[in-house]
């Protein structure tokens, strides 16, 4: 008897490429044209963009975050209650994204202040422009309600973040 595979789209490569290029292109720069990407806050990001349900209780307890409605599929969902923390500590699964990306030319890395931080190229902003659907006009959604978060460092995220995964 053969056994057939389990698909978890979140997993998908193509899908991550997708939604990590996205994030790129909407917050590469803050309003003031600085660079704000790190690996640090890539990573918080993408954790947020496919969690919304942790992005909706951060936006519920800050009052300079835009209100947005979760969707019937963002609540309630087995996913929701057992939140995947993995992402927020272990940084090999978005490093190997970027490599991806940097070989494809869809990013790439500026110095500023002996850090290095990730920007979207002209590649990549063709490359997002060309890609529809519905589940990336969500993640660009979810990505303008990040855009206001005040200019936070990682580890301020991480504290806010934490007392809503439990930990």
């Amino acid at each position: 008897m053969n056994k057939l595979p389990f698909i978890i789209p979140e997993r998908d490569l193509n899908l991550r490429i997708s939604v990590v290029v996205m994030i790129l292109d909407r917050l590469s720069y803050t309003k003031r044209k600085k660079v704000n990407l790190n690996l640090d806050k890539l990573a918080i990001y993408e954790f947020l963009v496919t969690q919304p349900f942790v992005l909706h209780e951060l936006a519920k307890n800050d009052s300079k975050l835009p209100y947005f409605t979760l969707q019937e599929n963002e609540k309630g969902s087995v996913r929701t209650k057992y939140i995947n923390k993995k992402s927020l500590i272990d940084y090999s699964s978005i490093k190997e994204l970027l490599q991806i990306l940097l070989i494809y030319q869809f990013v790439k890395i500026e110095r500023d202040k002996n850090e290095f931080f990730y920007v979207i190229t002209e590649e990549g902003t063709e490359f997002i422009g060309e890609v529809e659907s519905d589940y990336l006009y969500r993640v660009r959604e979810l990505c303008d309600v990040i855009s206001n978060f005040p200019n936070m460092s990682s580890s301020n995220l991480k504290k806010l973040i934490n007392p809503i995964l439990g930990v």
